[in-house]
């Protein structure tokens, strides 16, 4: 029994200790998406997010001139690694429901 706890308690400490490393991450990294918006028939690169009730856009530069490629992949890993977050969310939910269930059965 105490086999199957330290498992469980070692993989839920390694499963929150990825979801810190993963959140410090994502501070360093943009969110929203990237918006085209026309203004005296020239097109311009924003990124538009939400920064508590306001949305905000920042300009990326104009469209055709700009390569938005690194923005991008920053952006990717961004929504990558929130997807990872809710995964290890809903694996630490299971792990703390199994070490409950194995500390009272045994």
């Amino acid at each position: 029994m105490s086999d199957i706890l330290s498992e469980l308690n070692t993989r839920l400490i390694n499963n929150q200790t990825r979801q810190k490393e993963i959140e410090r991450s994502i501070d360093f990294l943009p969110k929203g998406h990237i918006n085209i918006l026309k203004r005296n028939g020239k097109g311009y690169y924003y990124l538009t997010y939400r920064e508590g009730k306001k949305i905000k856009n920042e300009y990326l530069g104009v469209v055709g001139k700009t390569d938005l490629s690194k923005t991008i992949s920053k952006l990717k890993q961004r929504d990558n690694y929130n997807k990872e977050i809710n995964e290890l969310k809903v694996e630490e939910k299971t792990l703390i429901k199994l070490i409950k269930k194995v500390k009272w059965y045994f």
